[in-house]
């Protein structure tokens, strides 16, 4: 297991100042952000060719696009069509980058994998869409979060298995997944499974009332906290990612918000190191 960068976290400073500073702190690897000002998905060729130059130079691998895609306001007729456009420009920006990943959501909030229909309509679709990525050599990888058909471990294994394509998988994202379950651990590795193509941690902590959270679910409310100082389970994850054979990229999601550049630098060193002890300790 390595550890990348999620470009998410310098999501307000343009690729050319980000790249070399991660480089810098010992990433060799980068999720790249689907937006500007570090990937721009509406002109895919340029911004891609652009951002490869600066990546390049900076020594670094691009280990996957997290794009926004994989929610149309439906997964049948001209919606879904529009945003399988959106899956061939973002596997434009791939090919010219060397990604051989690109995260997708699990649908808008408010579906269900326990409405039939839905989940039919939204297998068909993500199946159109692993298709597709497949003819690019692109992987596409569904991330859990705490709304849509990936809300759980349990519904995104239902989601993964209705959609039934070789070249799709699971995004296990330990922090998505605590808020929703309010934990992660062994169990769900164990229970994902070879459903896993990709990983993103990050930290949280739970706040008895809504001062101060950056994050609601279901009516619970999160902090999120430099890697290491919350309660999301990282430690157990990563062990059993590990026994289990994992030997895919980390990639470091901090959704910390912070003042400055030098701030936000010196945060991004302290979420390496966290990382690399943890994928350390995961293989001791």
């Amino acid at each position: 297991m390595r550890a990348a960068l999620h470009t998410l976290m310098f999501g307000g400073y343009p690729l050319d100042r980000v790249a070399p500073a991660a480089s810098d702190i010992g990433y060799a690897g980068v999720a790249l952000m689907c937006r500007p000002p570090h990937l721009d998905l509406d002109t895919p060729g340029p911004s891609a060719r652009a951002g490869s130059r600066v990546l390049t130079d900076a020594g670094l691998q691009v280990v996957g696009l997290a794009s926004g895609l994989g929610r149309p306001a439906s997964f049948t007729g001209a919606p879904a069509s529009a945003e399988l456009d959106g899956v061939r420009r973002a596997l434009e920006a791939a090919n010219i980058l060397g990604a051989g990943l690109l995260r997708l959501w699990g649908g808008a909030d408010g579906l269900s994998v326990d409405n039939p229909a839905e989940l039919a309509a939204a297998a068909a679709w993500y199946a159109q869409a692993a298709s597709i990525a497949a003819e690019a050599g692109v992987r596409v990888t569904i991330e859990v979060h705490a709304q849509g058909l990936a809300s759980s471990t349990a519904a995104t294994c239902r989601l993964v298995d209705a959609i039934d394509h070789p070249n799709l998988g699971a995004a296990l994202d330990t922090g998505n997944l605590h808020a929703a379950a309010t934990s992660v651990g062994a169990d769900d590795v164990a229970q994902l499974g070879t459903r896993i193509f990709d990983v993103h941690v990050k930290d949280m902590r739970a706040l008895p009332n809504a001062d101060g959270h950056t994050l609601e679910v279901d009516g619970r409310y999160y902090v999120h906290v430099p890697l290491g100082e919350g309660d999301v389970g990282n430690r157990d994850t990563l062990r059993r990612l590990a026994a289990g054979g994992y030997t895919g990229w980390i990639a470091n999601e901090s959704e910390c918000a912070w003042p400055d550049w030098e701030t936000s630098v010196a945060a991004a060193r302290h979420e390496y190191a966290e990382l690399d002890r943890l994928i350390q300790s995961a293989h001791a």
